[in-house]
């Protein structure tokens, strides 16, 4: 969950880092932006809108895999959020929901075309869920202790990784490829953790309270047991949200003011800022590739403004924007091609999946 999507929104923990919320909140955060489109946003990227189901006026892309396929969710105005996938030519497909659900969403695909995420009934609590290649759904095992569950992320080999949850806490886990679920440990006195995301190697990353009560990025090792990532210097909070096959991290550094920043760790665990937009105090990662470049998005500092970005391996800059006459922006995953995909907006009631090709890509 995006730094500024999570102010506002209920969930266990304090301040920005609430963690529990339904895919209709999700969406409907993005639709709160006011937009205005800074002078600067253009780009010579190729973007392509994706589109929504039938009926529905609004969708957001999450993820993409080396194969061209799209995942993530389509909403109606009822607030019906549902998941979806785009093939490689763009056609959409929805995934279905388990038995006696009403919404879903979904949030990592791998390789072998694997997408995991939740299915839920309308009070918005749900359970991990994967869908195979042919689409068919199935429940994840239960967490123990935890009645509710979302899936976050897959690897290559199966390993999947998210959060059980109940109304005032969430736990990190990791279920193994044969379906087993290990809770990851806290950091030492922490109550609350997420999994945000898996590599091929099998680390994982999200966060942990700490015995603070403070919220700090955290890699989890094989045996799962934590690292904390810490903090750059002035920053209290930070959030893990993405890891490449060769253990580049990308996540966020947050002041208790509020203001967050994008930043990188190295495998070795040392943090790097990354570059900001002139007027956009504010930004956050989406997902990065394994040659090292990072998307995301540059926020304005009431959080009313938002513009796609893209940072190379070295952490300069560039603005990506959005389609033609669009307001505001957001990127949320990039494959190793230079595929980008993410979320373009005109308005409140129009905001919509799109894919970017990033000068130079070999799509």
């Amino acid at each position: 969950m995006r730094a500024y999507l999570r102010k506002g929104l209920s969930g266990p923990g304090t301040g920005s880092r609430a963690i529990t919320v339904t895919a209709a909140a999700v969406v409907a955060a993005m639709m709160t932006l006011t937009p205005r489109m800074p002078a600067w946003a253009t780009t010579t990227a190729t973007i392509v809108d994706l589109g929504t189901l039938p009926g529905d006026t609004s969708s957001v892309a999450a993820a993409i895999n080396d194969d061209g396929t799209v995942i993530g969710v389509s909403r109606a105005d009822s607030g019906a959020v549902r998941a979806v996938r785009w093939n490689s030519r763009g056609a959409i497909q929805e995934l279905p929901v388990m038995a006696g659900d009403t919404f879903s969403v979904a949030g990592g695909i791998n390789a072998g075309g694997v997408i995991v995420g939740e299915s839920g009934a309308v009070n918005g609590f749900g359970t991990a869920v994967r869908w195979d290649r042919d689409a068919t759904v199935a429940r994840l095992a239960a967490v123990p202790g935890f009645p509710n569950s979302a899936a976050t992320a897959i690897n290559n080999h199966g390993a999947i990784v998210g959060y059980g949850f109940t109304s005032t806490v969430a736990h990190a886990v990791r279920w193994n490829p044969d379906g087993t679920p290990t809770l990851l440990q806290n950091l030492p006195g922490g109550s609350i953790s997420l999994a945000a995301d898996v590599n091929d190697d099998g680390t994982v990353v999200g966060y942990s309270y700490t015995s603070g009560g403070v919220p700090h990025a955290v890699r989890w090792n094989r045996d799962g047991s934590p690292v904390d990532l810490g903090t750059l210097p002035g920053y209290s909070l930070s959030d893990a949200l993405r890891i490449n096959d060769r253990g580049t991290m990308v996540g966020i550094d947050e002041t208790t003011a509020g203001q967050f920043i994008a930043v990188r760790w190295s495998r070795d665990g040392s943090v790097t800022r990354l570059e900001t937009l002139p007027g956009y105090p504010n930004s956050e990662p989406g997902g990065i590739s394994n040659k090292g470049t990072a998307v995301g998005l540059a926020i304005s500092g009431d959080t009313q403004q938002a513009t796609a970005v893209s940072w190379n391996p070295v952490g300069s800059v560039t603005a990506l924007g959005g389609l033609a006459g669009d307001s505001f922006s957001g990127a949320e995953a990039i494959n190793d091609h230079g595929t980008v995909v993410g979320f373009s907006g005109q308005s409140a009631d129009q905001i919509h999946a799109v894919e970017w090709c990033l000068p130079g890509s070999d799509t």
